[in-house]
């Protein structure tokens, strides 16, 4: 009896499931591309197409430190696609958490 096992990929030495990861990305470029086709007017290519390599790259690190099921990563792929430009502003408040009285901002006189 033959066991079925995942196809693992490595990227720079780390293992990921290939399933999950083509699931994750080929959600997150559908839904990136149905944005773009929705609201033509309020998108141009020249802020879209970085904001889709950032949420592509967001979701391909994701799927690569998490390992999730590809169920779990279709919906990882679509949620982190639908954020799209929301991604920069999660990560800012993530970085200035991370920096506390680091950060910059106005100087006290």
């Amino acid at each position: 009896m033959a066991v079925s096992v995942p196809t693992v990929w490595h990227f720079l030495g780390y293992p990921f499931e290939a399933g999950s990861m083509i699931a994750a990305i080929c959600a997150c470029v559908a839904v990136r591309f149905y944005v773009v086709q929705t609201d033509r007017k309020a998108h141009r290519w020249t802020v879209d197409v970085p904001v889709s390599v950032l949420t592509l790259l967001f979701t391909a690190g994701l799927v690569i430190s998490q390992r999730p099921e590809p169920l779990w990563a279709l919906m990882t792929g679509t949620g982190i696609g639908a954020l799209g430009a929301g991604i920069i502003s999660i990560a800012l408040t993530w970085v200035q958490r991370a920096t506390g009285p680091f950060a910059p901002g106005p100087k006290a006189d």
